[in-house]
């Protein structure tokens, strides 16, 4: 037997934060075909448990029918996921195999095992620029079983009284121990508490007659001692620091504990000062190194991990994740087989999309007033109405829409799909290309009511609106479809092996459980992969803004991308626009148009990177021709089809996106730390910030919902401190919901995790 490379598995594996002392058990969700729109069941699987003195695995708790316990009292239990190694092989017949890399294979072939790990939490240097605001941890050369903790060091942090620098700590990391009847090589990762971190006082610059807006003013939560480590003489972050650059700064900006007016401020017309809050997630590489007797490395083989939020709706899934949009990058956006994709890959994605509308409350979001008041709810058509000057309206018909009827509307479009082809279905998806159509039909096609990655409306990934073109084509002349089989892991196929989610990993600890390109996503701030598509040049992750350049390319640095030629099948170029115009109706609604603009960019929008550069990885290492403004504009946006003399033409070398030969992101797309840098500092303020029009099957909006008297739906704010069965419209005043400083310190209490759409009472015994 040849030993040929090996591979670290899953690709990505996402812990979630918790601080109770036993993680999660592996489950997994299950879908009754009898009652496919269900709530999907939930059960135990095989969880290994590992005794963290001797890093072995000692014990293996069956399978079970029922639950895990998702909190240990009113702890949260983290998800602490493996990464496998495995080996590709050429037995004695010559065939090629991908089999589990274990400790009698190493044996064997006089090879030696060590890790390197690496770890950033880049959030507050992604605000700030300032290279010593950058949190990193690092591990080298771990070829023991101890428990690792990886310290989070940044060096504008204070000394404790020893005089050792502080840190944050980031999680930790443990080589599991291999015995006889565990004998593969694994690593673990388990994250952090989900704590906040301060830093040293500052004179206030809200002082005591800070202005409100009508709720409970901001107050500095109460942070131990121990977690105070910022220091605010030496850095800019506290009280110093605000998003006030529309091009560079963050997007949605602002998501950060703010100074200034509580509990709600402006970010684009009044951006108030950071409080200097810092969290412990963070992402990293793993890197599996196998030495030969003389302490050379012989093979080796990366994976990422992150450290994220719990998903509170375990039973339910996003309708787009991050899988979706990396098999796009792996497959291409179309698929290869336009006759034979089966209908149950589009029901999939119609599943997904009723279990992601039914936690939102349709009428709050389409902008409905309620119960005769002002709907002051942060909703698609509200952000239309400010951003691009819209005139204000709901998306639908007020009042014509619900919750239940919604969802009752996806159930008939299942049923129909499940018949056979619905062709139909395909005109009312939104394209990647109409994200910023503000027209009455524009806004109302699917997803509706839900913001993407570029703040304008949701479109699915181009390979999923090509799985709905043409699933099915010939569903009534084919045979009953069986349950589709996982596909096999081998060496070459690179499909599985994104797919592949790991021994006693639960199906949260997968990327096709992670938000995918919205804005920005609770797991990863997944725009970040697509700045340095391009060898030479950095964007900025939202924008077509050249945040930086190589010595080749220096002279583009403050310029704008505005489009990428592309060969087609055929080989004609296409040109590709990287940037839209916004239109909707005139003031008086008479005409249809580009929409006036508060700014100076003519409401002129970015396209989503994901979907935009989707055909171009195709031609990984060869050069495409990309134009550019010909005058740097940093404050300022234009179309693309502006004279050419006003443009530089330049040929770009498109990077591959993936590590060699694997389904690891590149790392020179994104270094550790870079894939959760846009993301909340702290994270919580994402899940009182950003509402529910984002991600709501992970934080959900509309909870223990009962059909009223009239036909509609009634139930609670997820948010609502006291369940009541009526919805409290979050209008950040209202104090009725969990306020800022509650979410920052006993999020674990107050946050429920959902099954079957109703909160699931904690467990009084246990941590």
């Amino acid at each position: 037997m040849k030993l040929v490379d090996i591979r670290l598995l899953p690709s990505m594996a996402i812990a979630r934060l918790g601080s109770a002392s036993e993680p999660l058990d592996n489950y997994q969700i299950e879908t009754d075909p009898k009652a496919p729109l269900d709530f999907r069941r939930i059960t135990r699987a095989e969880t290994f448990i590992v005794d963290t003195e001797s890093g072995e695995i000692t014990d293996v708790l069956p399978p079970s029918d029922q639950p895990p316990a998702f909190k240990s009292g009113n702890r949260i239990r983290p998800v602490a996921p493996f990464i496998e190694a495995f080996a590709s092989v050429v037995d004695d017949s010559g065939e090629e195999r991908l089999v589990p890399l274990d400790i009698h294979l190493i044996e064997q072939m006089g090879l030696s095992v060590r890790w390197q790990i690496e770890a950033g939490n880049l959030k507050v240097y992604r605000r700030t620029r300032k290279e010593k605001d950058k949190v990193l941890a690092r591990l080298k050369n771990i070829d023991d079983h101890q428990l690792h903790p990886l310290k989070g060091e940044c060096r504008h942090f204070i000394k404790d009284e020893t005089g050792k620098r502080k840190h944050i700590p980031l999680g930790k990391i443990q080589f599991i121990k291999p015995t006889p009847d565990f004998p593969e090589i694994r690593l673990r990762f388990t994250p952090g508490t989900g704590d906040v971190y301060g830093s040293t006082p500052i004179d206030r610059p809200d002082g005591p007659d800070a202005q409100t807006m009508g709720g409970p003013t901001w107050s500095d939560i109460d942070i131990p001692p121990e977690r105070i480590l910022y220091d605010s003489e030496r850095g800019t972050w506290n009280g110093k620091y605000r998003d006030d650059n529309p091009t560079l700064n963050t997007l949605s900006q602002g998501l950060y504990a703010a100074y200034g007016k509580a509990p709600y401020f402006n970010y684009y017309d009044d951006p108030q000062p950071a409080r200097g809050y810092l969290d412990d997630a963070c992402d990293g590489i793993v890197t599996l190194e196998l030495l030969d007797r003389k302490g050379r490395t012989a093979f080796s083989a990366k994976a990422r991990f992150c450290a994220a939020p719990p998903i509170f709706a375990p039973d339910s899934e996003f309708v787009r994740t991050v899988q979706d949009d990396v098999l796009q990058v792996l497959l291409g956006p179309s698929v290869d087989n336009p006759e034979g994709v089966p209908i149950e890959a589009a029901l999939d994605i119609v599943r997904r999309a009723y279990e992601t509308v039914r936690f939102m409350n349709v009428a709050v979001l389409n902008g409905d007033t309620v119960k005769g008041r002002p709907n002051h709810a942060d909703t698609m058509p509200a952000d239309d109405s400010s951003d691009f000057n819209r005139p204000y309206a709901p998306v639908m018909a007020p009042h014509s829409i619900d919750t239940l009827s919604i969802t009752a509307l996806h159930q008939q479009l299942y049923t129909t799909m499940s018949s056979g082809a619905a062709p139909w279905f395909y005109d009312l998806m939104r394209k990647p290309t109409e994200t910023a159509d503000l027209s009455d039909k524009g806004r109302r096609k699917m997803p509706a009511l839900m913001s993407g990655a570029d703040t304008c409306y949701l479109a699915l990934t181009y390979r999923q609106l090509d799985t709905i073109k043409h699933a099915g084509q010939n569903v009534m002349f084919d045979q009953p479809a069986s349950p589709p089989e996982e596909p096999a892991l081998t060496p070459r196929n690179l499909t599985a092996q994104l797919m592949y989610r790991g021994r006693g990993n639960p199906v949260n600890a997968h990327i096709a459980s992670s938000v995918g390109n919205c804005c920005p996503g609770l797991e990863l701030d997944f725009r970040s992969v697509w700045k340095r598509a391009f060898e030479g040049i950095t964007l900025v992750e939202h924008d077509n803004f050249v945040l930086d350049a190589e010595v080749e390319h220096a002279d583009l640095k403050g310029h704008r991308l505005l489009s990428i030629e592309i060969p087609d099948e055929q080989g004609k170029v296409q040109v590709w626009p990287v940037v839209v115009q916004a239109t909707g109706p005139s003031a008086d609604g008479d005409s249809v148009g580009p929409l006036p603009s508060a700014d100076s960019n003519d409401s002129i929008v970015n396209l989503e990177w994901s979907n935009t550069l989707s055909h171009i990885w195709k031609f990984k290492g060869q050069y495409l021709s990309c134009r550019f403004t010909r005058e740097k504009m940093p404050d300022s946006q234009v179309l693309a089809d502006i004279p050419k003399k006003q443009t530089i033409k330049r040929k770009l070398k498109v990077r591959d996106f993936f590590e060699e030969d694997s389904t690891v992101i590149n790392e020179a797309l994104a270094s550790p730390g870079e894939l959760t840098q846009g993301l909340c500092s702290p994270w919580q303020n994402d899940f009182r910030e950003c509402v529910c029009y984002y991600w709501a099957s992970s934080r959900p909006d509309y909870v223990n919902v009962e059909p009223s008297a009239d036909g509609a739906s009634h139930g609670d704010n997820w948010m609502q401190k006291k369940r009541t069965g009526q919805y409290v419209v979050d209008d950040y005043r209202d104090n009725r919901m969990i306020n800022y400083q509650e979410l920052f310190t006993q999020w674990e209490t107050l946050l429920k995790f959902q099954i079957g759409g109703r909160d699931v009472a904690d467990d009084p015994s246990g941590d």
